[in-house]
C-alpha cells in the first residue's frame, strides 16, 4: 500500500472518469492534446468536464507553486481573468430582477462623477464593451502603473471616475474594455451597499455551493490553495506576480470544478432565473443594427456546427477557457498558470473528444490560387489602433505583414478567398475587405482602416515647439518632451523614455502601446498648448501644457 501511494505522490497528476459511458480512448485523445504542452517539474493545466451536470472528465497535471513543488489538485485556485466578467453581468441582473435598477439606465444615475461625460452611457453598453470608455491598461501604463504593481480597486475606481472623454460615441462599435467591468462593480456596490466580493458570495457562491471561489479585493487576503504563475526563459521558470486587487473584470479565483458548477446553472437554474439567462445569452445590436457577437458577459459562435458559449481570461501568468456547448448541456472548464498556455486549443479539442458524433467539420472553401497581381489589392498601410500602423504587401506570389515602419516581415498564408492567417498567434487571420480589413486575433477582433501616409521629415520640424511640460487632471500625470540627438523623446518620472516618430502635422506615433499617438493642439495664435495622448484602447487624453 505504501509503495501505491508513493507512486501515485510521483505520478500526481490525477485522471478520472466519474459515470462515464464514454470508452477509454478518451483519455488517450486528451493526452494527445495534453502533449502540445510538454512541461516537466513546472507549472500546469487543470481539465474538467461536465454533462448534463455530471462530471465525466477530470485531469490535473504539473505544479501550483514551484518553489515548494506543490501538485495542481481538484482544490488549486487560479485567477481566472476576464471569466470575472459573466459573475460581474450577472451581479448586474440579479440587481435589475430586484428592481434595483436598470440595464438601460444612464450610470450617470449611479456613478454621477463622470456628468461630464461627452455622451450617455447605459449600464448595457458597459455590459457588452460597446461604451466607448477608456480602458485601464493604458490609464495605468500612462501614469507608471505595470500590472506587477501594488493597484487598489479604489484607486482604479477613482482614475476611471475622473476621465472626461470616449474613445467614440457609445454604440457606434465594439471595444473590448476592462474599465466598464471595474465601473460595473462599483454600480453593484453603490446599489447592494455591499462590496462587490460580499455581494457574489451571498448572492452567487455560497448558494451554489463555489466553496473555492472568491473575488479578492484586499491585495494582503490569504488565499488558500491558490496557484502562482510563471512564464519560461530558456530551461528556467520564472514567477510573475499578481499584485493588484481589482475586481469586476478580473480578480476571481477560482477551480475548474466551481466554474462548471457555475456553467451548470445555465443549464438548471439554482440562481437566478430565465429571464436573466436569456439575457445573458443574446447578442448585442450596434447603434447602426449591426449584431456583435457578445452578449452580457459572453460571447456567442457556431463552433463545426455546435452554438457555443464562452469566455477566456488572462491575468498575469494564468490562462482560462470556460465553455459551454448548451444544446448538449456540455461545459469545459480549463486552467492552467504559465504564460504560453493557449486554452483555446485545448478547449475546442476537448469538445471534439466529447461530442464526436455531434461537430460537423466545416466544408473546406477552395484555397484561392493568388498571383502576385491578385495580391496587390490588398497591399497599403492600415490603421487598427491610433498610431498603430501595420502594411501589407506582396513579394512573388505571398503575402506578408509587418508593423509600419519595421524591416521585419511575416508571411500570411492564404486560407479562403480574402482571408489570411496570421500565424504568430493561434486562431488568428486577417479578413480583407475594400479599404478595410479585420484582424481577428484568439478570441478578439480589431477593424483596421487603409491609410495614405506622407509623413514630415524631423528636418521639416521646428522640434523647440513641442518642447515642455505637459499634464493631464484626468489620469494626475505629467510628461516632458525633449529634444535629444535631434529627436522628440517623451519622458516620464516612472516610465521609460520613448522616441517620438514623425507621421502628420503636429502628430507623432512611437513603437509602445499606451504612447501610440501625441497629437499636439495649438491656440489661436498658432502656438502649441497642449496634446493628445492615445493608447491602444485610450484615445485622446488631454494634457495642458503648463511651461
Amino acid at each position: 500500500m505504501k509503495t501505491l501511494f508513493f507512486i501515485a505522490l510521483i505520478f500526481f497528476s490525477t485522471c478520472a472518469f466519474v459515470q462515464n459511458p464514454l470508452n477509454e480512448n478518451y483519455t488517450e485523445k486528451v493526452e494527445e492534446l495534453l502533449n502540445e504542452y510538454p512541461i516537466k517539474n513546472g507549472p500546469g493545466i487543470a481539465i474538467s468536464v461536465i454533462r448534463d451536470g455530471e462530471v465525466i472528465y477530470k485531469k490535473n497535471k504539473g505544479y501550483a507553486n514551484l518553489e515548494h513543488m506543490v501538485p495542481i489538485t481538484d482544490s488549486t485556485k487560479f485567477v481566472v481573468g476576464s471569466i470575472a466578467k459573466q459573475f460581474t453581468a450577472f451581479s448586474i441582473l440579479l440587481l435589475e430582477d430586484e428592481g434595483k435598477l436598470s440595464i438601460d439606465d444612464d450610470i450617470i444615475k449611479y456613478l454621477p462623477e463622470l456628468n461630464l461625460l461627452e455622451h450617455k452611457i447605459t449600464i448595457k453598453q458597459l455590459i457588452n464593451h460597446t461604451s466607448g470608455f477608456r480602458n485601464t491598461y493604458d490609464l495605468n501604463s500612462l501614469r507608471g502603473i505595470t500590472d506587477y504593481d501594488l493597484c487598489s480597486q479604489e484607486e482604479l475606481v477613482d482614475l476611471l471616475l475622473r476621465q472626461r472623454g470616449l474613445n467614440f460615441v457609445p454604440g457606434d462599435r465594439f471595444q473590448y474594455c476592462n474599465a466598464a467591468y471595474v465601473l460595473l462593480a462599483e454600480i453593484v456596490e453603490r446599489v447592494s451597499e455591499k462590496s462587490f466580493a460580499n455581494f457574489t458570495k451571498e448572492r452567487i457562491f455560497e448558494p451554489l455551493k463555489m466553496t473555492n471561489s472568491l473575488f479578492v479585493d484586499n491585495p494582503h487576503l490569504v488565499v488558500k490553495n491558490k496557484a502562482l504563475s510563471y512564464y519560461k526563459q530558456g530551461n528556467d521558470f520564472h514567477y510573475i506576480p499578481f499584485n493588484h486587487s481589482i475586481v469586476g473584470s478580473t480578480g476571481l479565483y477560482s477551480t475548474v470544478g466551481d466554474l462548471c458548477i457555475w456553467a451548470n446553472n445555465f443549464d438548471k437554474i439554482t440562481i437566478g432565473n430565465q429571464n436573466i439567462i436569456r439575457k445573458m445569452k443574446q447578442k448585442s445590436n450596434l447603434n447602426n443594427g449591426e449584431k456583435i457577437p457578445y452578449a452580457l458577459g459572453q460571447e456567442l459562435k457556431i463552433y463545426k456546427g455546435l452554438n457555443v458559449v464562452f469566455h477566456g481570461g488572462g491575468d498575469a501568468g494564468f490562462r482560462s477557457y470556460l465553455l459551454r456547448v448548451p444544446d448538449y448541456n456540455l461545459s469545459i472548464a480549463v486552467s492552467g498558470n504559465f504564460e504560453s498556455f493557449n486554452p483555446l486549443n485545448l478547449s475546442y479539442g476537448l469538445v471534439d473528444v466529447f461530442l464526436p458524433n455531434e461537430i460537423q467539420e466545416p466544408i473546406k472553401e477552395k484555397v484561392p490560387n493568388y498571383t502576385y497581381k491578385d495580391l496587390r489589392k490588398f497591399e497599403g498601410d492600415y490603421q487598427v489602433f491610433p498610431g498603430l500602423y501595420i502594411t501589407i504587401f506582396a513579394e512573388k506570389d505571398s503575402l506578408y505583414f509587418k508593423v509600419y515602419g519595421s524591416e521585419d516581415k511575416l508571411n500570411l498564408p492564404v486560407i479562403a478567398e480574402n482571408e489570411f492567417q496570421f500565424p504568430a498567434r493561434p486562431h488568428s487571420k486577417f479578413k480583407f475587405y475594400e479599404n478595410s480589413l479585420t484582424w481577428h486575433f484568439s478570441d478578439f477582433y480589431y477593424p483596421g482602416n487603409k491609410v495614405i501616409l506622407d509623413p514630415p521629415t524631423y528636418e521639416s520640424l521646428v522640434l523647440n515647439d513641442y518642447a515642455g511640460l505637459y499634464k493631464s487632471p484626468e489620469i494626475e500625470t505629467a510628461y516632458s518632451f525633449i529634444i535629444k540627438d535631434n529627436k522628440l523623446i517623451a519622458t516620464h518620472y516612472l516610465n521609460e523614455d520613448v522616441t517620438l516618430i514623425p507621421i502628420e502635422e503636429d502628430t507623432f506615433i512611437s513603437n509602445t502601446s499606451h504612447i501610440g499617438r501625441v497629437a499636439f493642439t495649438r491656440n489661436d495664435n498658432g502656438m502649441i498648448n497642449g496634446c493628445k495622448i492615445s493608447g491602444q484602447s485610450s484615445y485622446n487624453i488631454l494634457f495642458y501644457k503648463t511651461a
